[in-house]
């Protein structure tokens, strides 16, 4: 489904926006009023365009891009900035369709203008999203076209070694990602699989940059009381729905190689018939 998002805490602005695209656009319109509301609607489906108010702190726009980074997919969604709207009292028309849902009343109202040119904002908001789909396409023809070429489905980006599931891997007790507790998957020398019931926070997507002082880091705690420290970076951030719950999985890559004690396929044979004997 084609849509637009709209992030605008105004009400009265985004009910205006409503007003002067809806007419335009066949594409449905949906408005979050803050951060958390733009990032769960991300999450249900990606959008082909976001509109982001000019004067949206930078740190809330740089966590909104960095969070469309993360998630494979994303790579078609445009993001406009979103002018002001002003009113004007000398023509009048209904409402126009959207997804919009906060109530008002549905006797005519007032047409929409914005402080820029309205037609220049129109034709920019119709520009983005025929981009948005023209790119969706070319995504999708070269996916097919790379699977074709490497049915496995692996990726430059992806880990490319032996991955080994939690349960192969018992003297990982705790794995903590940031400041939170994480279920940890499956883990390699490369990068880790995680599970969490929270969407991670700005600084754990960011880029890993040698000149930030707080780099993206997660820690394995081990059963012999020690702990590894790896910093990386976030490659992929999904939200799961699965028997009625949510969950993000993580996908964090090592910036250098992990020095942890991962068994070789002896030695994995020897492990998982220890564990089947002791639970006997």
């Amino acid at each position: 489904m084609s849509w637009l998002l709209a992030v605008q805490p105004d009400r009265f602005q985004a009910r205006m926006l409503c007003e002067s695209l809806g007419a335009h656009i066949p594409e449905d319109i949906v408005v979050a009023e803050s951060l958390d509301d733009a990032l769960a609607a991300i999450d249900r489906g990606l959008p082909d365009v976001v509109l982001l108010p000019t004067l949206m702190p930078a740190a809330v726009e740089d966590y909104l891009i960095t969070y469309l980074g993360a998630i494979p997919g994303a790579g078609h969604v445009r993001i406009l900035g979103l002018p002001r709207l002003e009113r004007s009292d000398n023509d009048i028309r209904p409402l126009a369709r959207s997804l919009f849902a906060w109530p008002w009343r549905q006797d005519p109202q007032p047409v929409a203008k914005v402080t820029c040119d309205p037609g220049i904002f129109t034709r920019d908001v119709v520009g983005y999203l025929a981009d948005a789909r023209t790119i969706r396409e070319q995504l999708l023809t070269e996916e097919i076209q790379s699977f074709s070429e490497d049915p496995s489905g692996k990726r430059a980006e992806r880990r490319n070694g032996r991955r080994f599931a939690k349960i192969e891997v018992p003297w990982i007790s705790v794995v903590r990602f940031g400041r939170e507790q994480a279920d940890l998957i499956n883990v390699s020398s490369r990068g880790a699989l995680l599970r969490t019931d929270r969407r991670p926070e700005h600084r754990l997507l960011r880029r890993s940059e040698p000149n930030v002082r707080e780099r993206p880091r997660l820690t394995l705690a081990l059963e012999s009381d020690r702990e590894v420290h790896a910093l990386g970076r976030v490659i992929r951030c999904v939200r799961v729905t699965a028997g009625g719950h949510s969950h993000y999985e993580i996908a964090f890559s090592f910036d250098d190689t992990v020095g942890l004690h991962l068994p070789v396929a002896g030695e994995l044979v020897r492990v998982l018939e220890g564990v089947r004997t002791r639970g006997e």
